[in-house]
């Protein structure tokens, strides 16, 4: 009886431990449950390339408190906040002001003001102001990258002088920024932020174009399309599709967003953008109401883990989104 007893606890204990090998050796790179916001890019393997990962971004990222809320918010938290929440695209909009007789660079949604707080005395919103918590959040998540994407929002700027003025300001830290336009590995930016633009090639005389180039053409039509997505050339090896249809009504957007996710193009050579965002068919665009319904969609949708869905665009961007769109480059754990 005794033996019995014994070869029966130690069978017992041959078990647990050959579960416990095989668990190990099933384990994925990051259990999906236990991911943090703030750090969810430290356990991506160095080799990813950035375009074949799904990275959560923000339309209008500057604009919490924006001058003609009703029509041009298309965001109720701050770039700080956003950056915890686990978003990693900021899309920044520039117009150039004189102020004592120098440039400064501000952000703008049209003609609408990205203020600093939302006191109607409150100062303008600057790229210095976004680029000091950007740096703060990456110098206190260094395995982390934030793409920010810039363009010129004002047609009346001179874009060579907008870019002239960037680059002014990226030379004041240029340790803290990727500028290649090749789409680089995680291992490659880690703790840096990626410049991309959508700048056209108006460049101040004798200064090279820097950052990865988000060109696409103009999505604002409101002709239904089976493939709603816009090409382009980053460089000579790799492309950029987009889906911007910013004037579809609610539901022929979800039907854009949906067969972009359905078919996504991301993949090492393929930067892959899909922006979630509406101003709707109307003269007048409502923002906030559209976004409830697009994002109650996307919290919704079947993400599947292991799928490259890109970077996907969002407005009023929740944590909850953030979280379902980064956890799908991982696999749950088993």
């Amino acid at each position: 009886m005794k033996v019995t007893k014994h070869r029966l606890w130690l069978c017992t204990l041959l078990i647990c431990m050959g579960l416990s090998v095989l668990a190990g050796i099933a384990a994925p790179t990051a259990m999906a449950a236990n991911i943090s916001s703030t750090d969810w890019m430290e356990t991506v393997p160095d080799e990813t390339k950035l375009s074949n990962m799904s990275i959560p971004g923000t339309h209008d990222s500057c604009t919490q408190n924006v001058d003609m809320r009703y029509i041009f918010q298309c965001q109720d938290a701050s770039v700080a906040t956003q950056l915890i929440y686990g978003y990693r695209y900021l899309d920044m909009r520039l117009v150039l002001e004189k102020r004592s007789g120098q440039e400064t660079l501000v952000l703008k949604h049209n003609i609408a003001r990205c203020k600093v707080s939302d006191s109607p005395f409150s100062r303008t919103l600057t790229l210095a102001d976004v680029l000091k918590d950007v740096y703060a959040f990456l110098d206190e998540h260094p395995s982390e990258t934030v793409i920010l994407c810039m363009k010129a929002e004002n047609s009346k700027d001179d874009v060579a002088a907008v870019q002239r003025a960037l680059y002014e300001m990226i030379d004041q830290a240029p340790d803290c920024w990727y500028l290649k336009n090749e789409i680089p590995t995680m291992g490659e930016v880690r703790g840096k932020i990626v410049l991309a633009t959508r700048f056209d090639d108006k460049l101040p005389v004798g200064v090279k174009r820097c950052g990865l180039y988000f060109g696409w053409a103009d999505q604002g039509d409101r002709a239904i399309r089976a493939d709603p997505t816009a090409g382009s050339v980053i460089n000579s090896r790799e492309t950029l599709y987009v889906q911007d249809r910013y004037n579809y009504d609610v539901d022929d957007k979800i039907t854009a967003i949906h067969t972009c996710l359905d078919n996504s193009r991301a993949a090492d050579d393929t930067f892959f953008l899909n922006f979630t965002s509406t101003s709707g068919s109307g003269a007048v665009g409502f923002p906030k109401e559209y976004a409830k319904h697009i994002n109650l969609d996307l919290y919704d949708y079947d993400w599947q883990a292991g799928t490259a869905y890109g970077i996907v665009i969002v407005d009023f961007a929740p944590k909850k989104i953030a979280e379902k769109i980064y956890q799908t480059n991982f696999q749950p754990a088993q």
